[in-house]
């Protein structure tokens, strides 16, 4: 009974998920999965954009829109991912957030104009305010993912002013202020480059999660599909055109799914995973527009050809959507079926303008093949990446210097001892036993050890916490061994 209380109060408490090395593989929590009904509502309500207007003008309707959705739903499961906890704060901002996002579909509609739009800025600006919140709370009670979380209260905060801001000012001065906020928040993550990929993820977790998102979309196209067919009235052509649109979809997931590697995302360099991470917008984008694509080749089956707005739908979704596949393909260095690929994206493209000399019929065959043969070519030719472990903490190569487990101070930071300083938390070098203080202590001895003896692994000397870092390498590690005789903080 104790034991059961000890770890339903760890789950509840506010902490650094990621440095808990005996969690086991993750899973999308039922909260997360909540979370995500509000963005199929989101997702429904930006594909009606491009579905009720296709043209250009819609089109980047439907980008500029899509992004900060899209980016809204990473933040949170970024958060989530290193600091989702159990506890009733928690929840309750999580469900502000999902009333937030709720709102936010309503009004995305009546965005870009006079009386939309105010509307939408407020709408958005609750659900930036929330994740803020979110992140304010971690940082006070996660010292040492304190620098990572001040980096997007930075960024996120200075965007929120911007949105603020835009509502006093007349369009097109108002969208430039839209661009200049959404632009900041995507590269909010580069402020600091370090905090970002030294602060582990679940590296089993994250691409469930991108997983679930892209299902989300492609049920969007699924459901494209189906109002296409309702819309119209059934016969050969259109039913056949529907089938045809559903065997997309399904290509498009087999693709998804089987032959898009996780390894960009779970790279200790910055590079793969930015490239997974922002590709996916292009991928989750994509595919809608392929599905809106279905939706309006249906209502135009019985017509001569495909309208050329159709066309573009369909021949650019594709083309997108493969282009970026290959790019996070490069990216997790795997370098096989480029040519296929580009010749796949030259023939959908190609079919902008044949596509108006063929019937709508052909034209959908045509797409279909090529996304058949890709399923086919990945299977038969395409090289097999290993999957790397989903151990979110890798070993460095300093692993043989992590040698003593055990302080040979008890009575806290040996120099602040000396010197009758205060300490927040304790450290201890895995190289000779000392024991210092953290980088939020004021001396930082821990650190200033490292620079005087050179020995490259430290551990937390905190209860709970088992994890250790390595100065070399600037990122956390696996501890080996269990720490002997582990002290508590100093109180401040």
């Amino acid at each position: 009974m104790a034991e059961q209380t000890e770890n339903s109060i760890a789950r509840s408490r506010l902490r650094l998920r990621t440095l808990e090395t005996t969690e086991g593989e993750r899973h999308a929590s039922w909260l997360e999965l909540f979370f995500d009904l509000v963005f199929v509502l989101a997702v429904a309500y930006i594909a009606k954009i491009l579905a009720e207007n296709s043209d250009l003008s819609g089109t980047l309707k439907y980008i500029a829109l899509f992004i900060p959705v899209w980016w809204t739903w990473v933040g949170f499961t970024f958060y989530g991912d290193r600091f989702e906890t159990e506890e009733t704060t928690h929840r309750i901002l999580m469900f502000a957030a999902m009333l937030a996002v709720a709102a936010l579909a309503l009004c995305l509609g009546n965005a870009f104009s006079l009386e939309g739009d105010v509307p939408f800025v407020i709408s958005y600006v609750l659900v930036r305010l929330v994740l803020i919140t979110l992140y304010i709370r971690a940082a006070y009670y996660v010292p040492l993912a304190r620098s990572y979380n001040f980096q997007f209260i930075t960024g996120f905060g200075i965007a929120v002013g911007l949105w603020l801001i835009s509502i006093f000012l007349p369009p097109p001065f108002r969208y430039f202020a839209w661009a200049l906020a959404v632009i900041l928040e995507l590269v909010t993550p580069f402020f600091n480059v370090k905090n970002v990929t030294a602060l582990p993820f679940d590296q089993s977790h994250i691409p469930e999660r991108f997983g679930l998102f892209t299902i989300i979309v492609l049920g969007e196209a699924v459901v494209a599909t189906a109002n296409g067919a309702a819309q119209t009235a059934w016969n050969v052509q259109t039913i056949a055109v529907a089938a045809i649109g559903f065997a997309m979809a399904a290509a498009i997931w087999w693709i998804n799914f089987d032959f898009v590697e996780d390894n960009a995302i779970k790279a200790n360099a910055a590079y793969p995973r930015f490239i997974y991470l922002y590709g996916h917008f292009f991928i989750v984008a994509s595919i809608v527009a392929v599905g809106i694509g279905v939706e309006h080749s249906i209502k135009e089956a019985n017509e001569a050809h495909l309208h050329f707005p159709t066309l573009a739908l369909l021949g650019g979704g594709i083309a997108v959507y493969l282009l970026t596949i290959t790019a996070i393909k490069l990216a997790a260095e795997n370098c096989n079926l480029i040519y296929a690929r580009l010749a796949s994206v030259a023939i959908s493209l190609s079919l902008l303008y044949i596509g108006n000399f063929l019937p709508p019929l052909i034209v959908l065959s045509v797409f279909l093949l090529l996304l058949i043969i890709g399923v086919w070519l990945e299977s038969k030719f395409g090289s097999e990446i290993s999957q790397e472990s989903t151990q979110h903490l890798r070993p460095c190569e300093h692993a043989d210097e992590m040698q003593i487990y055990k302080p040979r101070s008890t009575d806290g930071c040996e120099e602040c001892v000396k010197n009758n300083y205060k300490w927040v938390h304790l450290r201890l070098c895995l190289s000779c036993g000392h024991v210092g203080c953290c980088d939020s202590s004021i001396y930082k001895h821990a650190t200033k050890h490292f620079h005087e003896e050179k020995h490259p692994v430290i551990a937390s000397l905190e209860p709970a916490e088992t994890w250790a870092w390595c100065y070399e390498d600037n990122r956390f590690v696996p501890l080996l061994e269990t720490i002997g005789n582990q002290q508590s903080e100093e109180i401040e």
